[in-house]
């Protein structure tokens, strides 16, 4: 056993060092792989498994749903869901002590049921509410960093990539893990609400009121900018809870939807579509890539005898699921730090979920934990994506620095949500459970 875990150990050691010599993630893992097996094993092991495996993943025709949530997500962009969205919500609650956050929390959780991609939410709002927030004084340091917490909500919320990814690795059902979101994202942004009015009660300086002036019927006309959200919304999770279609259906049926709305809104012509379609095959490959990195590198693990032993190992430190998985917590937050969150998740699920099967951990409520720990990875310096995303959107009013000053307290506020998690399993199982299909 010693030997197993000092030939992993030493694997991940050099994949480590690739990354850090600005290898790609992917190539890193999977050049770990395929030289980790050759010598372990032999040559001719290694050809076989780097031959096989990635036509066996992306053959898979329930992994559509990857490129089709991301397609869906870029015709709402396109179509100016995302500033309707915003000025439904800037419309309600801008008047407000702190309302321009409360208009950013809101604003983000309604997109992310549309989105699913944290950069695309963190880049389109600090677009469109950062300049504003700007205006009407509130510090920078967390007006931006309020762009880069909420974007994370996209994580969350279905339709949601990180979920699906959690799905793919695991052989769990991507179904159930986007229905098991919904009530752990509401909860989340209703405590991302409640520490606002809080905060801006105790230091009425960093929340002043926007002074908007909006009619009542003014506020109920902007509600027609919610139909599209709802509309998808409804088409792609409705259809999945009652057993309508599968998930490869539903991304299909949104991306659908979605375009059939940017057409009819005339804002969506052939240079429009193609980018659109260009721009998610690009992440698509970016992502099956270190996907298909991974697995290769997973697969030297279980050659090595890694994964086999890295369980007892677990275990006999703590036998405790809750043990278990404030454990493995801390590890993902100390590696939230240093790598991107899909490397982390393809890295460590090969030897971290046998563990949770062992133990006996539900596997929705596990995903779940560890899509919010995903949430405070993409906001964590020094590598937190959505620190680097809200930077570059908002270069003309933030810097890096300005927004690793501010964030400090919003990641104490996803520790806190994640406790909650812990506590209550069926906030995060209790939906799933009822679905019908």
């Amino acid at each position: 056993m010693a030997e197993s875990i000092l030939l992993g150990a030493l694997a991940i050691l050099a994949m480590l060092i690739l990354l850090a010599l600005g290898i790609p993630v992917g190539v890193a893992m999977a050049a770990v792989g395929f030289v980790g097996m050759g010598l372990t094993a032999n040559w001719q092991t290694a050809l076989i498994q780097t031959q096989t495996l990635p036509y066996s993943l992306t053959a898979e025709y329930g992994f559509a749903v990857m490129p089709m949530f991301i397609f869906m997500g870029s015709l709402a962009v396109t179509a100016g869901v995302a500033e309707e969205l915003f000025e439904v919500a800037y419309k309600w609650l801008g008047r407000l002590r702190g309302g321009m956050y409360l208009t950013t929390i809101a604003g983000q959780a309604a997109f992310g049921g549309i989105s699913g991609s944290t950069i695309v939410d963190a880049t389109v709002f600090t677009r469109t509410a950062l300049p504003q927030m700007i205006r009407y004084g509130y510090p920078k340091t967390y007006a931006g960093a309020c762009m880069v917490a909420t974007g994370s909500f996209a994580a969350m919320i279905p339709p949601s990539i990180t979920m699906v990814i959690y799905g793919i690795i695991t052989e769990v059902s991507i179904g159930q893990m986007l229905i098991a979101g919904i009530v752990p994202g509401l909860v989340s942004a209703a405590f991302y609400a409640a520490a606002v009015a809080l905060a801006v009660r105790l230091r009425p300086e960093i929340g002043p009121p926007a002074r908007v002036q909006a009619s009542w019927a003014e506020r109920f006309g902007a509600l027609r900018g919610l139909w599209v959200m709802i509309l998808v919304f409804g088409i792609v999770m409705g259809g999945l809870y009652a057993g309508v279609f599968p998930p490869s259906g539903a991304g299909a049926a949104g991306a659908f939807g979605t375009l059939l709305v940017a057409l009819g809104r005339r804002r969506l012509g052939w240079s429009g579509l193609w980018e659109a379609a260009r721009a998610s095959a690009a992440i698509t490959c970016v992502i099956f890539t270190i996907i298909i990195g991974g697995l290769l590198f997973s697969r030297l693990l279980v050659m090595v005898g890694f994964i086999d032993a890295f369980g007892p190992l677990v275990l006999a430190a703590t036998r405790s699921p809750v043990g278990i998985i404030l454990l493995f917590a801390l590890m993902y937050l100390v590696l939230g730090c240093l790598i991107d969150t899909t490397s982390m998740m393809i890295v460590t699920l090969p030897f971290v979920f046998p563990v949770i099967k062992t133990a006996g951990i539900d596997p929705i409520w596990f995903g779940v934990l560890l899509v919010k720990l995903v949430e405070i990875a993409t906001m964590t310096p020094p590598v937190g994506l959505n620190l680097f995303a809200v930077a570059a959107a908002g270069k003309e009013h933030v810097t890096i620095e300005d927004l690793i000053r501010g964030i400090w307290p919003f990641i104490v506020l996803e520790l806190l949500i994640l406790a909650v998690l812990i506590g209550f399993p069926a906030l995060s199982t209790w939906l799933p459970s009822r679905m019908l299909g």
